[in-house]
Order: C-alpha cells, then sequence, then structure tokens
C-alpha cells in the first residue's frame, strides 16, 4: 500500500534528480573552465611579466652605454653590469614558460641577440673614449632595437593569447548559461507538472472531506466522502465516513434525550404553583408554565420567537441579570409588584436568577413570581394602624408638650430646680416620641403612595455641596473631616429635593455618628451607565456582616454600634425615597474599616416627570387619585 509520504517522495525524485543532475554539471564545467583559464592566464601572465622585465633590463642596458659614450665611464660601466643579470633573469624564465606555438624561436632569437649584445658590448668598453661612439651606433644599438623587438613580440604573443582565452571563456559562459537556463525550464515544467498531478491526487480528497464537514456543521448529517485510495487520505475519508455515522446515531439518541429533557422541564415548571418563565440571552420566551402565560399572557418562542417585553420594574431587572449584574432576590414585601390577575390586582415578589453553563457561560434567565398578596394587605393593615395609632397619639403628645412648655415658663407658678430637671427630661422624651410618630405617618405615607413627588433637574455637584454645608458645624464638632469628590459637573438628576436632601441628611448623619474621631466622611457622584451614583462613606466601627441584609427593615438597629438612637426608621425611608424616583440602594461594610452607603437615581433625561416610576412604592401612580 502506498502511503501519502511515499507518493509525495515519489513526485519530488524528478525533480530532485533533475537538480542534482544540473548542479553536478554545473560544478565540472565551472571548475574545468575555470582551471584551464587559471593556468593559461598564469602562465601566460608569466611571459608577459618576463618580456616587459626583458625590455626594462635591456634599455637600463642602453643607457649605461650612453652613459659611457659621454665619457661617464664608471657610472656607464655600473648600470650595464647592474642589469644584465636582470636581463639574464627574466630570459631565463621565459625560455622556462614556453607555451605557445612560435614562443620558442623568439626565446632562442633573444637568448642570439643577447649573447652578440654582450660581445659587442665588451668589445665597447676595451675601445678608448672617441671611437667608442661609433661602435655603440654601429653596432650596439641595432642590436638593442632587434632584442626589444623580439621581446615586444613574445609580449604581443602572450597578450593575444590572454585576450583569445577571455573571449572564448566568455562564449563558454554564455553555452553554459543557456543550456543551464533550458535545462531549468525543463525541471521547472516537470516539477510543475507533477506538483498539479500531486496536489490534484491529494486536495480533491481534502476538498470532499472539507465539503461534508462544512454540510455537517450546517446540520446535515448525511454526508458520505468516497475513499479513492488506500493512503493516510483514504484512512481520512473512512474516518470522516465513521464520524459522520456516529454523529447521525448521536443525533437521534440526542434529539430523543432533548424532547424527554423539554417534557421533563416543562412539566417541572408546569407543576410550580407561582408563575415561572425562562428566557434565553436576549430576552426571547424559551418556557412559561401555564400560570406564567395566564398572568402574563406569554407565549414561548417555540411557538412565536418574538421578545418578550415585560412591564417595569421587571424588564429592568431581567435585562440587570443578563448583563451579567447577579441574580435578584429579594426580601422585603416593598419589592413586590402589583399584577392584574382574572381583573383583580395580586402583589408578587419577582426573582430573577441566570442560568449558567458548566464553564458559568450565561444562556438564560428563570423569573419566578411569588404571590404575596396575602402578606401585603397584612402589610397594609399593620402600616394602617400604625399610622392610625400615630395619628391618635399625636395630638394629645402635642397637648403634653405644650404644657410641659407652659409649665417651663413658669406660667402657672414657680418651679424648683428639681421640677425643671424632671420637666426637661419629659419635653426631651416627648420629643423623641414626637419625632418618631412623625418619622411612622411619613412611611406610611410614603407606602400608601399618597406622597407627590415634585420632580425638578437638579445638579449633582449642588446636591452634594448643599448637604456638606448643613453638617459642616456638626462635623466639626466631633472632629470628623467631610470631603467630596464629584467629577462631571454637567452630571444632573430629576428628583424632589426635599426628598432626596432628606436622604443626603440621613446617611451623611449616620456616617459622622458612627465615625471616628479624627475619621473621614467622604461622599462621591458620578454617571453609572443611563444613571447618576452617589456614594457616601465612612472609615467608622463599620456594620457586622450578619446584619447588612436587614439594616433597611424598619424598626431595626444594628445592636453592636455605639450608637443606637432613634426608632430604626431613618434608612427604612431612605430606601423608600430612592425606589420611588425609580433607583436602587445597597450597603457594604467591613467591621473597623467603615460603611458605604451607594444609591443611583436617574440622570436628567432618563426620568420623565409625567412617567410613573414604578417600584417598591408608587407614589406618581396613586397621587393622581
Amino acid at each position: 500500500m502506498k502511503t501519502l509520504q511515499t507518493k509525495l517522495l515519489i513526485g519530488l525524485l524528478p525533480t530532485l534528480a533533475i537538480l542534482v543532475g544540473l548542479g553536478l554539471w554545473a560544478i565540472i564545467m565551472f571548475y574545468r573552465l575555470g582551471g584551464n583559464i587559471d593556468v593559461i592566464l598564469r602562465e601566460n601572465y608569466t611571459s608577459v611579466l618576463a618580456a616587459q622585465g626583458m625590455k626594462e633590463a635591456i634599455e637600463r642596458m642602453d643607457s649605461g652605454l650612453m652613459f659611457a659614450v659621454g665619457g661617464r665611464d664608471k657610472h656607464g660601466r655600473d648600470q650595464f653590469n647592474a642589469n644584465r643579470p636582470r636581463f639574464e633573469q627574466h630570459l631565463k624564465t621565459e625560455k622556462g614558460n614556453i607555451t605557445l606555438p612560435g614562443e620558442q624561436a623568439l626565446a632562442d632569437t633573444l637568448d642570439g641577440l643577447f649573447i652578440q649584445y654582450l660581445e659587442h658590448a665588451e668589445r665597447f668598453f676595451a675601445l678608448a673614449q672617441e671611437r667608442r661612439a661609433g661602435v655603440y651606433f654601429g653596432e650596439l644599438l641595432p642590436t638593442f632595437d632587434k632584442i626589444r623587438v623580439a621581446a615586444d613580440q613574445v609580449l604581443d604573443l602572450n597578450q593575444g593569447n590572454m585576450t583569445a582565452m577571455d573571449r572564448r571563456a566568455r562564449a563558454n559562459a554564455a553555452t553554459s548559461i543557456r543550456l543551464m537556463i533550458g535545462a531549468l525550464i525543463a525541471a521547472v515544467v516537470l516539477a510543475v507538472g507533477a506538483a498539479l498531478h500531486l496536489s490534484r491526487s491529494i486536495s480533491r480528497p481534502i476538498q470532499a472531506v472539507t465539503s461534508s464537514a462544512r454540510a455537517m456543521a450546517r446540520g446535515e448529517l448525511d454526508q458520505l466522502v468516497p475513499a479513492a485510495s488506500r493512503d493516510e487520505l483514504g484512512d481520512l475519508a473512512n474516518a470522516f465516513n465513521e464520524m459522520a455515522r456516529t454523529l447521525r446515531e448521536y443525533r437521534e439518541a440526542g434529539t430523543a434525550r432533548l424532547l424527554r429533557a423539554q417534557k421533563t422541564a416543562q412539566a417541572t415548571i408546569d407543576s410550580f404553583p407561582d408563575p415561572v418563565v425562562v428566557v434565553d440571552p436576549v430576552g426571547t420566551i424559551e418556557q412559561a408554565n401555564r400560570g406564567a402565560r395566564r398572568l402574563l399572557h406569554l407565549t414561548p418562542s417555540s411557538e412565536s420567537p418574538v421578545p418578550w417585553v415585560p412591564i417595569q420594574p421587571l424588564q429592568s431587572l431581567i435585562n440587570d441579570v443578563l448583563a451579567g449584574h447577579g441574580d435578584y432576590l429579594p426580601l422585603s414585601l416593598e419589592q413586590a409588584i402589583p399584577l392584574v390577575d382574572s381583573g383583580h390586582e395580586r402583589y408578587y415578589l419577582p426573582r430573577v436568577v441566570a442560568i449558567r453553563t458548566e464553564r458559568d457561560e450565561l444562556i438564560g434567565a428563570a423569573v419566578a413570581l411569588t404571590d404575596v398578596t396575602k402578606f401585603h394587605l397584612l402589610d397594609r393593615l399593620k402600616s394602617d394602624m400604625v399610622a392610625t395609632v400615630s395619628h391618635e397619639l399625636k395630638t394629645p403628645l402635642t397637648s403634653v408638650q405644650m404644657a410641659i412648655h407652659l409649665l417651663l415658663e413658669e406660667v402657672v407658678g414657680p418651679l424648683t430646680s428639681k421640677q425643671i430637671e424632671l420637666l426637661l427630661a419629659a419635653r426631651q422624651d416627648a420629643d423623641r416620641i414626637l419625632t418618631m410618630i412623625n418619622d411612622l405617618l411619613d412611611l406610611t405615607r410614603i407606602e400608601q403612595g399618597r406622597v407627590r413627588l415634585d420632580l425638578e433637574p437638579l445638579a449633582a455637584a449642588e446636591l452634594v455641596d448643599e448637604a456638606l454645608n448643613r453638617f459642616k458645624a456638626q462635623a466639626q464638632a466631633r472632629g470628623v473631616t467631610l470631603t467630596a469628590a464629584v467629577p462631571e459637573e454637567s452630571l444632573s438628576v430629576m428628583v424632589d429635593r426635599d426628598r432626596i436632601e432628606h436622604v443626603f441628611d440621613n446617611l451623611i448623619n449616620n456616617a459622622i455618628q458612627h465615625a471616628d474621631r479624627g475619621g473621614t466622611v467622604h461622599v462621591t457622584a458620578a454617571t453609572d451607565g443611563d444613571r447618576a451614583r452617589f456614594v457616601v462613606e465612612d472609615n467608622g466601627e463599620g456594620i457586622p456582616p450578619e446584619h447588612l441584609s436587614r439594616v433597611f427593615d424598619k424598626f431595626y438597629r444594628v445592636p453592636t454600634t455605639r450608637h443606637s438612637g432613634g426608632a430604626g426608621l431613618g434608612l427604612a425611608i431612605v430606601r423608600e425615597i430612592i425606589t420611588a424616583h425609580g433607583g436602587q440602594i445597597s450597603v457594604d461594610s467591613e467591621p473597623g474599616k467603615g460603611t458605604r452607603f451607594t444609591f443611583t437615581l436617574p440622570a436628567v433625561g432618563l426620568a420623565d416627570e409625567s412617567t410613573p416610576i414604578e417600584g417598591g412604592t408608587k407614589w406618581n401612580q396613586r397621587s393622581a387619585s
């Protein structure tokens, strides 16, 4: 069985063989060409140097004879004798480097002429001064000219051969280049043909697998790839076909399991007495039980895949959970929302829980609506009773305060110091009870929606600055520093000034009361998406974790704090005011490090005074009734 590796090797071997052959042929050719040229040029160059050396030496010897003719016998003889060995050495070199036809005859001619030249020179130096000129011009000069001509012939012969060899080398190189180009073209054609054939034999099965894989990605699992070969590609096709068959089996089994799971899930949520809705990450309904369909008029996405647009504040709660802000699990009846069921208004406590995979990926949310109408009515009855009792107590308490005031003014007679002390204590207790009654009445009116919000746009910086100014003296008396940070000068909120000032006063007063001497109360305001976020933070004693979930409950006071005065209604009123404005409030604390209250309000342009603001209370809705 031929493997894919064997096919690749067979396809590449011809090309590899051609390339190796071309390389070896080029190496041998260039080696021979280079070697021949190097030897020839080296030999010719030696003869050229020898000829030039002989010409230079004979010219200097001739100059020596001219000095002797001119009467400088010693200088001329010395120069002649000094250059004679040089000529003889170059002549010897030339006679030992005969490489060209006719070069031997020229060398012999030079040898004979030089011997004759030496004989004439010996006779020249032996003559008297006045007879030397005749010998020089009659015998030495003609011989000198013949020697120089012969040396020039040797020089021309070797230079001509060098030029011819250069032309021959260029011609051979051109021929070699043409042959190499032709061989390379042939190799490229052969390689391209082999590559095309090989690529087709490999790519066709791969393309078939790729096309089938894409079809399977679209859900078309009935795919079959032909196994046309018995190599790795054939194994791949067989493995792919086996995978497709297994996936088809899994799909059939998975479809049955999924259908069974859907029916089980639907039966499970249908068994819940409370309305339950399951939505996907974009808010489309996936499942809803009978109670939810009846109460909210819903249709799951399998029947009509239309995104669900729930009423407020349920829509905001679902959007927050789907945005990854955590589950919404309220514990207080004040967070119940009114819904109409069969023509009657009922109250439901919404719980929204995110649905996540094992890898913590958000895939939807479950909404459960718990019917708390009975508890809501009981709470209203309790509030009405508290309001009635508080109202009935307020009138006699006012009379008691007036009586104490008249007694302290000594209208009915003088008082002793002990009587004044007792009356002052009674007046302080009466004021505290009256404050508690007023708080109860305010909270009752807020919960029952009998207070109208006079909304107006106010700058966040103005609210924070005015709140800090109101507590500047109190903070200085307790040794507490007040600081603020409001980076967005243009940040404004749509609020009721009196109610929001009550929120700031309560939170800042609590922070000052619980901050240590030398501590700091820091107030900040910043944008948070489409809302304004305010933070009141101190570095005081903090709140134990077990009490954090109840600090906003009515009549609840943290038992471990140093300052436990009051009726425990301040934070409950604060939460109602924030909720009525369409905002939220939360608390974070760590014992020994301080407490941080954070609340949000709609920024200007996002809250409309004429639009009802839904929440734990419904001031705007009920104020019109």
